[in-house]
């Protein structure tokens, strides 16, 4: 009878949590034209979604591939919940930036929810067709994951479920916004800066502190001069001997171990556009190589989108244009300064809003490409640490 019991509960806990289950939220990956195995044809994706009471989902995508395509798409669909299958039609395009040998087409992707512990999936498959004639457009494999944070925008129906739920009390410490992580000064070491986990944080850790130190043990206290151990010293000298000189209390053994404080580095103030514009974390970076390089594309098509980019507050880059040949900057870390923090800030939208850009950041023989936007509200920060 027990055992019944213990089975139905479960079985009542599992159609409970399967109903309360919810797939709107933020989903980022990628997706994979098939190409009949000769090459992997791969662009990043982003969905934003909203399930809808009857199950109905509205929402954006994004799919971008470096320099070659960038575009942004309004989609409808159905979640069953009984299957937990999803299928998302993108229906047109909202913004787009491509090359001319390119066509642009829209997606229809049939997807399945799974969760595995912490992390959820949403992966299937998807066809495509051609914006202008509807001719196929090829097919492939799609892979997104829940994250907390866009690469891009929050859509006004995030932001609308995002404040209801604080008004009820509803938003934890789990689901904290990489910017605000950035204000109260905690940093997520390493991942896709997407994930917020309940980790202890290091301490080595801090996003905005006016002084990120080189952290090393602290330096023996001064302490090492004992009154006890002094008393012993003079006590075992004979009595008839004169007492040592005060100058030979301190072994110079000790002496010797006493540490210098490490240098401190300071940051130079915030200027004011940085100041008074949102600071979102894009991603943090780990390296165990002091000089690295960034190099700064115009993601897709020529629009006039320039910037400017600071290096722990500082001026590196004054108001350039983006290309399709790169700005490049050599950076060098060392002991003294671990912390590279990197702003890149919208001098202008260009002629097609928002201004982006592709940074690539090549270390020690690994690559990071990272797709940054910014605005005249919303700055873009890339962090890159040196670990010896």
């Amino acid at each position: 009878m027990k055992v019944n019991f213990t089975l139905l509960f479960f079985l009542l806990f599992f159609a409970f949590s399967s109903k309360a289950q919810t797939i709107t939220g933020i989903w980022k990956g990628y997706f994979v034209q098939n190409s009949f195995g000769i090459y992997e044809d791969r662009y990043r994706f982003e969905v934003q979604v909203e399930q809808l009471p009857n199950n109905a989902l509205n929402g954006v995508t994004y799919s971008y591939k470096t320099t070659v395509f960038y575009g942004k798409t309004e989609a409808k669909g159905m979640y069953t919940k009984k299957t937990k299958n999803v299928i998302l039609d993108e229906l047109k395009l909202v913004d787009l930036k491509i090359d001319d040998k390119s066509n642009p087409c829209l997606m229809t992707c049939y997807l399945e929810y799974n969760k595995m512990g912490d992390l959820e999936t949403l992966t299937g498959t998807y066809a495509s067709r051609n914006v202008k004639d509807k001719a196929d457009c090829g097919n492939g494999k799609v892979y997104l994951e829940r994250a907390t944070t866009s690469d891009f925008y929050k859509e006004e129906f995030l932001v609308r479920r995002e404040n209801a739920l604080k008004k009820k009390g509803g938003i934890t410490k789990k689901s904290t916004s990489p910017s605000t992580i950035i204000k109260k000064g905690i940093v997520k070491p390493g991942a896709e800066a997407n994930l917020v986990t309940n980790k202890p944080k290091v301490p080595t850790s801090t996003a905005t502190a006016k002084k990120p130190t080189v952290r090393v043990a602290p330096a023996p206290s001064k302490r090492g001069l004992k009154p006890k151990e002094d008393n012993t010293d003079v006590t075992s000298i004979p009595k008839k001997l004169p007492p040592p000189p005060a100058t030979v209390t301190v072994p110079k053994k000790e002496e010797n171990t006493t540490l210098p404080a490490p240098p401190v580095v300071k940051m130079l103030p915030k200027p004011e556009v940085i100041k008074n514009r949102n600071n979102e974390l894009v991603k943090t970076i780990q390296t165990s190589v002091k000089d690295f390089k960034i190099e700064l594309y115009d993601n897709g098509e020529i629009d006039g989108d320039r910037i400017s980019v600071y290096d722990n507050n500082k001026l590196i880059v004054s108001n350039k244009q983006l290309t399709d040949k790169p700005i490049t900057l050599t950076i060098n870390a060392d002991e003294n300064t671990p912390v590279h923090e990197f702003v890149m800030v919208a001098e202008n939208l260009g002629s097609i809003p928002p201004n982006t850009a592709l940074m690539i950041i090549t270390a020690g023989g690994k690559r990071y490409e990272l797709f940054v936007t910014s605005t005249e509200q919303k700055n873009a920060v890339v962090r890159v640490e040196y670990k010896p």
